[in-house]
């Protein structure tokens, strides 16, 4: 994958980068409505939950091709750069969260769940997108 170009500048990918961070966003206002905490009626406390694994997928997705044309045409490629970029990108976001600069910490419990739900959210969706565009070919 390291020969990829890193973005696909189309509208497809606009809207897969849109639904992407939806995705994740949603996936950890789940979490923190499951812990007890409204998501919306503490706006700043969820954008300190959510904006490190969103920062962390914004780095790491590009580089790895998930936003390539030729990733996503390809149901292997895409399931293999998403598992990738998301458990990378979701330790990226987990470290910054262990900083004391941010709410939460990063247990070994909250590192499983978070890799965990992050894949069985992004990447039925993704797999879906690549299907999409295979039978669209």
């Amino acid at each position: 994958m390291a020969d990829l170009a890193r973005f696909d500048r189309s509208a497809l990918t606009v809207l897969l980068l849109v639904v992407d961070a939806a995705i994740i966003a949603g996936q950890l206002s789940y979490g923190l409505i499951t812990h007890g905490t409204a998501p919306l009626a503490d706006p700043l406390y969820t954008a300190e939950t959510v904006a490190p694994f969103l920062l962390g997928w914004l780095l790491v997705a590009p580089m790895l091709g998930v936003y390539t044309a030729r990733v996503r045409e390809s149901i292997v490629e895409t399931a293999l750069a998403v598992i990738i970029a998301w458990t990378v990108a979701a330790l990226v976001g987990i470290g910054l969260r262990a900083t004391p600069w941010l709410v939460g910490g990063a247990p070994p419990t909250f590192v499983l769940v978070t890799v965990v739900t992050g894949l069985a959210t992004l990447l039925p969706w993704r797999v879906l997108v690549a299907l999409g565009v295979r039978s669209r070919r």
